[in-house]
């Protein structure tokens, strides 16, 4: 299906959900105009336009391509939602966000526009905002942005413990290079740095990477876990859930 001239001019902008017939969850928001909302389907059927099956390594595929994938070949279609349209950009952006917190779990590679300001505790929120910057340290870190939700899954899986650990080790890509001169890690969510990892080593896993650590020296945790990262970290143009340093 494609939306006629007619209905996409009087659409204007749109925020959108992608949901699986398969189970009734909705796995994929976003927002644009005209027949963005079809484009995904479009992109998933010539990502795999050719592809052998029987040599494809569809486990490192994208989240969203896969479960198109998945449906597709289940014999069912994609269900689309327009969720609220006649929108301006600015309030798509907005009301993509909201959405995107409503909804854990997404296949969605990025946060939405303004994800800093979105769903936390009332004790999370007095912790974030009365926290002080911390300095730039003389070593090389990287910042590694870890979902509440990403928490969540890793607590069902390892344990509450080791939660924080697993999610902020990988997998990620990038290359082994790019990242072995930085000695330490940086676990964020909210801003707030959470814990410090000392990196013993990155390991490629298919055409991804993970690290093993250890806690770093408790000097350094001391004087990191509980401060906002400095600003130049979280402005426009860096949701990358991956940051280096600006000491190397």
């Amino acid at each position: 299906m494609w939306f006629s001239n007619e209905t996409a001019e009087q659409m204007g902008y749109y925020v959108y959900r992608l949901i699986d017939p398969r189970n009734g969850q909705t796995f994929y928001v976003g927002k644009g105009k005209g027949n963005r909302v079809f484009q995904h389907v479009q992109g998933a059927i010539e990502y795999y336009d050719g592809v052998d099956k029987s040599e494809h390594d569809y486990e490192n595929d994208p989240n969203k391509l896969r479960i198109i994938r998945e449906i597709r070949e289940a014999g069912l279609e994609v269900i689309h939602i327009i969720q609220r349209w006649h929108l301006t950009e600015s309030e798509a952006f907005e009301v993509e966000s909201a959405l995107i917190d409503c909804f854990p779990g997404l296949s969605n590679i990025q946060s939405g526009h303004g994800s800093e300001y979105g769903v936390c505790n009332t004790f999370e929120l007095e912790a974030r905002l009365s926290a002080k910057t911390y300095d730039e340290p003389n070593f090389g870190y990287i910042i590694i942005k870890v979902q509440n939700w990403r928490l969540e899954e890793m607590a069902e899986q390892f344990g509450v413990e080791k939660a924080r650990y697993e999610a902020t080790r990988g997998c990620w890509r990038n290359r082994k290079p790019s990242v072995s001169k930085y000695p330490y890690v940086f676990s964020v969510t909210g801003g707030i740095v959470k814990a410090v990892f000392e990196v013993i080593e990155w390991h490629d896993v298919g055409n991804r990477i993970q690290f093993t650590a250890k806690d770093a020296p408790a000097d350094i945790c001391k004087s990191f876990v509980g401060k906002k990262i400095p600003p130049y970290y979280s402005k426009k143009g860096m949701a990358s859930p991956l940051l280096f340093s600006k000491s190397i």
